[in-house]
């Protein structure tokens, strides 16, 4: 049985689970569905085409599935998808997809996302995932299994965040980062393998020993990276994460600005041209 205030506001077609908990002054919208065991502990808001699966907990002002910030959306109903067993700590916000953008927000299982960050339109977030304190994702960001994002960074749209790497605090992240690997600074740079992330999930000192070796080898032969890349992958017997990592690479340097996904960008110059306010456009029309 739920258990839910008085003070909430929870739409009659709102589809909620057993053993969910609303606390006061949360509001849920009616094409929400919130499954069973998750939180809301006060002041939640939950609103849009919104699915959220079990056990989820939501701290004090997170709101969920809001319009994006984007002034190419035209109020399509496009969705906000989120997985099970995720923490939302206060003040974090997630926005629903856009039209051009594939129509939907969607975050994995096992996450947790510290006081205030935000998640905008149309970012893919994977399993296990943390964004630390005021972290701040633009539209279209993907990040993969296992990362770990410090406080205070601001990624670019766009952005690829590749599996159990590690993104050191106060970062601007401008391009793609590649999968097990720390990264940080201003110009940010590719920093060494994430040693201590991997062991934490899981891979042996065997998988470790052999990424850092492929590290090595695309990172530390010259400035010839694309170079160094394609001779790996021309190796038969090539190690499955090393051979991944290399993959990432490739399409990231063979991509405009580093981000593999502008490649698949759906709004031309023109669009955004034509979306933007009179008083931005001024005398240009």
């Amino acid at each position: 049985m739920s258990e839910i205030s008085n003070l909430a506001v929870i739409d009659p077609s709102a589809q909620i689970g057993s053993g969910v908990t609303i606390g006061p002054f949360c509001v849920v919208g009616p094409d929400v569905v919130i499954e069973d065991g998750c939180q809301l502990i006060n002041n939640v808001t939950v609103q849009g085409i919104t699915r959220i699966g079990r056990d989820n907990v939501f701290y004090s002002n997170v709101v969920i599935g809001a319009a994006p910030q984007d002034l190419k959306y035209n109020g399509a109903p496009t969705e906000t998808i989120i997985g099970k067993g995720n923490v939302f700590r206060e003040n974090t916000t997630v926005h629903r997809g856009t039209e051009k953008g594939g129509g939907r927000t969607v975050i994995g299982s096992g996450c947790l996302f510290m006081v205030a960050a935000h998640i905008a339109h149309d970012c893919i977030l994977e399993n296990k995932i943390i964004l630390a304190n005021q972290t701040l994702l633009a539209g279209h960001v993907q990040i993969e299994e296992g990362s770990v994002v410090s406080a205070l960074v601001g990624l670019h749209h766009f952005v690829r965040v590749g599996k159990y790497s590690y993104v050191g605090g106060l970062t601007p992240v401008h391009r793609d980062i590649p999968p097990f690997v720390k990264f940080s600074g201003d110009p940010n740079e590719v920093r060494g393998v994430n040693e201590e992330g991997l062991k934490r999930n899981g891979f042996s000192p065997e998988d470790v020993a052999r990424i850092k070796q492929g590290y090595r080898q695309i990172f530390r032969r010259g400035n010839n990276i694309a170079g160094n890349v394609d001779e790996l992958l021309a190796q038969d017997d090539l190690d499955t994460n090393v051979r991944y990592m290399c993959e990432f690479v490739r399409k990231s340097c063979n991509s405009r600005f580093g981000r593999y996904q502008e490649t698949f960008r759906c709004d031309s110059v023109e669009d955004r041209r034509r979306r933007r306010p009179l008083e931005v456009r001024g005398n240009r029309d």
